[in-house]
């Protein structure tokens, strides 16, 4: 019986088990999930998660105001041909690695902008316009 439970947990996945790292700062790791990826000619839609070292604060609309979290999954759109994103959903939790419930979720009625020229934006625009490659 115990070889089984020790196969069992050796064979299991975590949950998180199909995020790749995709870059970091010094508070912060982001990961993709490349079995979200979708694409429809240039456009792309892929779940990105940041986790942060230490507890964030934001203030929410009603009736949820101020929440702390550690972490956060966002629905991106990456236009490929034309150096464009944006964020569609977006859903914090209190745990790392977005663990748990989400404390507070929120369509983004964002438009399409220029994908920032800093090294995290420019690591989830390749890793969703290259297909998940590294």
């Amino acid at each position: 019986m115990t070889k089984w439970a020790f196969l069992l947990l050796f064979l299991a996945k975590p949950v998180w088990a199909d995020w790749q790292f995709i870059g970091k700062t010094a508070d912060f790791g982001m990961y993709a999930d490349p079995a979200s990826i979708q694409r429809k000619g240039a456009l792309v839609k892929m779940w990105a998660m940041g986790d942060y070292k230490d507890t964030q604060a934001a203030r929410f609309p009603p009736p949820l105001l101020w929440t702390n979290y550690l972490s956060v999954k966002e629905l991106k759109e990456f236009d490929c041909n034309n150096g464009l994103h944006r964020t569609v959903r977006t859903s914090v939790f209190a745990g790392h690695l977005a663990k748990g419930d989400p404390l507070y979720s929120f369509d983004s009625g964002a438009a399409f902008a220029p994908v920032a020229n800093a090294p995290l934006d420019i690591a989830q625009f390749k890793f969703g316009c290259e297909g998940g490659k590294r």
